[in-house]
C-alpha cells in the first residue's frame, strides 16, 4: 500500500510534467519554427510540423526503448502477461519525450498512453527494487496504470476500473485496495498542482424522452461499427509502414508525420489531442457533415501516427473519434424529430462512451469515465444503453480489442490463455486429490498405527470416531518418537495432532498451494463441504504437482492438434534458428509457413520472452525459433530458413530486388 501511494504520486507527478512538455514542444516546433522561422513560406508550412518533431521520435522508439513505439497500453499488458510485470527503467524516459514530440508537433495520438507507461514502469521499477512477488509486481504495474488514467483525465473512479479491466483482468479486494489508494493519490497530486476542472468539460445534458433509448441503442452499434472499422484500419496501416523497405524503418515516422500534416490542411481538428473540435461537438456548435468528416479524417490521422511509428495513446483518440460520429448522428436524429431528442451534443457524449467500449472493450470504464467528467447523472441512462450496444456489436464483429490485438501479433493470446496463465486457478482439489486414504481409530495403539503405516508411502494417517468425523492427524515423525520413547502402550489420539489444517474438493489447487505454503506439512486432509469434519480424501503435495504436469501436457499438445504434425521418428534433433532481417518468413503468419511433416516448432523466442507458438503468431525479424525436427528433416528445415526454398508467397511489398536470405544456421 506503501509503495501504491508513491506510485500515485509519481504519476500524478509525471501527467501534470507531461503535459508541460507537450506545451513546450508545440511551442517549439508549431509556434517558433513552422509559424515564425518558416514564415515565409505559404500556410501549407503547418504539415510540416508533425515530420520534424517525428524525427527524433524512430531513432528513440527503435533505437532506445522499442517498447515506447505506439499506444504503450499493450506493452504494460505484454510485461504483465509474459514478464511477470518488469518493466525496463528506461521505457518511462523514452516513453514520455516519444510521446511529447508525436503529440507536442501535431501528431494523432492521446497522452494517457505515456501516463499510463510511466505510472506502470515507476510501479514495476519500485516492486523489482523490493524483490517483490511476481503477483505484487504486477499489481504496481496495475496500480500505475490506474494512477496514470486517473490523473489524466481527473477520474478516480475510471482509472481503478481501466485497470482492473484491461491490465489486471482480475478483480478481488486486494487488487481494488491497493489500485484505488494509487488511483486517489495520483488524481489528488494532480488536483493540487493543476486544478480540478475537468479534462474534457462537457455540457449537462439529459435524456428528453423515453423514446430515445432506441436512439441511443443504435449509436452503440453505429459506434461499434466505427470503432471495429478503427482497429482493422490501424493495424493495416502498420503492416503497410513495416512492409516498405525505403525509406528506413528509422526515419518512418518522419513520413507519417507528413501525410498527417497533410490531413491537418484539410481540417487542423485532426491535429494532435483536437479539444476544439470535440468543443465543437460536444457543444453542438459545428454542422453534423463537418464532423462526421472529421471521424474519418481522424481515423487516417490516428492509424498513421501510431502505424509509422509514433508514440501516444490511442484512448484520447477514440474519445475524440466517439464524439464525431456521435455529434454527427446525434445531428441528424435532431433535425428528424427536435421535439423528442436532445442536442447533438448529448449523443456525441454518449458516442465517446460507446468507442471505448468497443475498441477497448471496457464498459464499466467507459459509463464510469464520462459519469465523472461531466459530474452529472442524468445522461447515465443514454449512456449505459449506448455502451452495452456498443459492446455486444464489438465483440461480434471482432475477437480482439485495440489493445489485445497488438499481443495477438505478438504471439499472445489473451483471450485463450487467460483461464490458463495460472493454471492453478483452473485446477480444483478435487481433480488432483486421492479418495483412498488411511484412517485408524482414535484408541488403536501405537504399535498397530505403526504396521497399519509401513504400507503407506505417504506415512500419514488420520483418526476418526465411529461417525469418520476427523480428531487428528498422525504422521510417521510422530510414530517414531512415541517408539523411541517407550510409548508403545500410547493409543492414536495419545500422539494426533488436534491442529489441523484442511481443505474442501472444490477450492482451486492454487488456493491449497497458498494454504501449504512455509507450513511443515506434506498434506491436506480433504472434507466433505456438507460434512465439513468429515475427511473423503488426502491431497498431497505430489498430488498437486503431478496434476499440474498432466495438465499442462494436456494444453501443450491441445496447442499442438490439428496445426502442428508431430515428430514421428524417434531420432530428432533440436534445432535454434533465427529469423534474419531480410529474411522471407519476416512478416508471416505461423499458418502461411509450410515446414516438413518430421518438424515441429515448439517455441520462439522475442525480446527476451518465450511464445507458445500457434497459427496466427506472426514471425518478426530476429526471432529465435526452436524447432524439434527428425534427422531427415534437419536441412529442410535449415533451408527454408536460410532462403534456400521458398515456403511462403513473396510478399509483395518486399519487391523483385528484396534479398531471401536470413542467418539461419542451428545455434544447439
Amino acid at each position: 500500500m506503501a509503495v501504491a501511494s508513491l506510485v500515485g504520486l509519481v504519476a500524478g507527478l509525471g501527467a501534470v510534467g507531461f503535459a508541460l512538455l507537450i506545451d513546450g514542444v508545440h511551442w517549439f516546433f508549431v509556434d517558433l519554427v513552422v509559424g515564425d522561422g518558416l514564415s515565409a513560406l505559404p500556410s501549407w508550412r503547418v504539415l510540416l510540423a508533425p515530420a520534424l518533431g517525428a524525427i527524433l521520435v524512430g531513432p528513440i522508439t527503435r533505437v532506445f526503448a522499442p517498447e515506447a513505439r505506439g499506444a504503450g497500453v499493450p506493452e504494460v499488458m505484454l510485461a504483465v502477461e509474459t514478464r511477470g510485470g518488469r518493466i525496463r527503467r528506461r521505457v518511462a524516459v523514452a516513453k514520455a519525450i516519444a510521446s511529447a514530440l508525436t503529440l507536442g508537433s501535431g501528431g494523432s495520438v492521446g497522452k494517457e498512453g505515456p501516463i499510463v507507461q510511466i505510472g506502470s514502469a515507476f510501479g514495476s521499477m519500485m516492486g523489482q527494487a523490493l524483490r517483490l512477488s511476481d503477483e505484487n509486481l504486477k499489481l504496481l504495474v496495475a496500480a500505475g496504470a490506474a494512477a496514470g488514467i486517473a490523473a489524466t483525465f481527473n477520474a478516480p473512479i475510471a482509472g481503478v476500473f481501466f485497470s482492473l479491466e484491461v491490465i489486471l483482468r482480475r478483480f478481488n479486494t486486494r487488487n481494488f485496495s491497493v489500485v484505488v489508494l494509487a488511483s486517489v493519490v495520483a488524481t489528488v497530486t494532480a488536483v493540487v498542482l493543476r486544478g480540478d476542472a475537468p479534462a474534457i468539460p462537457i455540457p449537462a445534458y439529459r435524456l428528453e424522452h423515453a423514446t430515445e433509448i432506441p436512439l441511443y441503442a443504435i449509436l452503440g452499434g453505429l459506434v461499434a461499427c466505427g470503432g471495429v472499422a478503427f482497429i482493422h484500419v490501424l493495424y493495416w496501416t502498420e503492416d503497410r509502414f513495416t512492409a516498405l523497405r525505403f525509406p528506413p524503418q528509422l526515419w518512418m515516422p518522419v513520413v507519417g508525420g507528413l501525410i498527417v500534416g497533410t490531413l491537418g490542411l484539410v481540417d487542423s481538428g485532426v491535429l494532435g489531442l483536437g479539444e476544439q473540435a470535440m468543443d465543437d461537438a460536444l457543444s453542438g456548435g459545428k454542422a453534423a457533415q463537418s464532423i462526421a468528416l472529421l471521424f474519418f479524417l481522424k481515423l487516417l490521422a490516428t492509424s498513421v501516427t501510431i502505424g509509422s511509428g509514433g508514440s501516444g495513446g490511442v484512448f484520447h483518440p477514440s474519445l475524440f473519434m466517439g464524439a464525431m460520429l456521435g455529434g454527427g448522428y446525434g445531428g441528424f436524429v435532431h433535425a428528424l424529430l427536435p421535439g423528442l431528442t436532445a442536442p447533438a451534443g448529448a449523443y456525441a457524449t454518449a458516442g465517446m462512451a460507446a468507442m471505448i467500449a468497443a475498441t477497448a472493450r471496457a464498459p464499466i470504464t467507459s459509463v464510469l469515465i464520462l459519469f465523472e467528467m461531466t459530474r452529472d447523472y442524468a445522461l447515465i441512462l443514454p449512456l449505459m444503453t449506448a455502451v452495452v450496444t456498443a459492446t455486444v456489436v464489438s465483440q461480434l464483429l471482432s475477437s480482439g480489442t485495440v489493445y489485445t490485438i497488438k499481443l495477438r501479433r505478438r504471439g499472445v493470446h489473451i483471450e485463450e490463455e487467460a483461464p490458463t496463465a495460472n493454471l492453478m486457478q483452473t485446477l480444483r482439489v478435487s481433480d488432483a486429490m486421492r479418495p483412498s486414504l488411511l484412517t485408524v481409530a482414535r484408541d488403536m495403539p501405537v504399535a498397530e498405527v505403526a504396521r497399519a503405516m509401513s504400507d503407506d508411502r505417504e506415512e500419514l494417517a488420520l483418526v476418526v470416531d465411529e461417525d469418520d468425523r476427523l480428531l487428528g492427524v498422525i504422521s510417521n515423525t510422530d510414530v517414531n518418537e512415541a517408539l523411541a520413547g517407550g510409548d508403545e502402550d500410547a493409543h492414536a489420539i495419545d500422539i494426533a495432532s488436534s491442529d489441523v489444517i484442511t481443505i474442501f474438493p472444490d477450492q482451486t489447487l492454487h488456493h491449497a498451494l497458498t494454504v501449504l505454503a512455509g507450513r511443515a506439512v506434506h498434506a491436506l486432509p480433504v472434507m466433505l463441504r456438507e460434512r465439513p469434519d468429515v475427511p473423503c480424501g488426502l491431497l498431497r503435495r505430489s498430488d498437486i504437482t503431478n496434476s499440474y504436469s498432466t495438465a499442462t501436457e494436456d494444453l501443450v499438445s491441445g496447442l499442438r492438434r490439428g496445426r502442428l504434425t508431430p515428430v514421428t521418428s524417434d531420432d530428432v534433433r533440436y534445432l535454434e534458428l533465427r529469423v534474419g532481417p531480410g529474411s522471407i518468413l519476416n512478416h508471416h503468419l505461423l499458418s502461411e509457413v509450410h515446414i516438413t511433416e518430421d518438424a515441429v516448432v515448439v517455441a520462439i523466442r522475442r525480446d527476451g520472452v518465450t511464445l507458445i507458438p500457434r497459427g496466427h503468431t506472426r514471425l518478426e525479424a530476429n526471432d529465435r525459433v526452436t524447432v524439434i525436427a527428425a534427422q531427415a528433416a534437419v536441412e529442410d528445415v535449415q533451408a527454408i530458413f536460410s532462403g534456400a526454398t521458398v515456403p511462403v508467397p513473396r510478399h509483395p511489398a518486399a519487391g523483385p530486388d528484396v534479398p531471401d536470405v536470413a542467418d539461419g544456421s542451428p545455434t544447439g
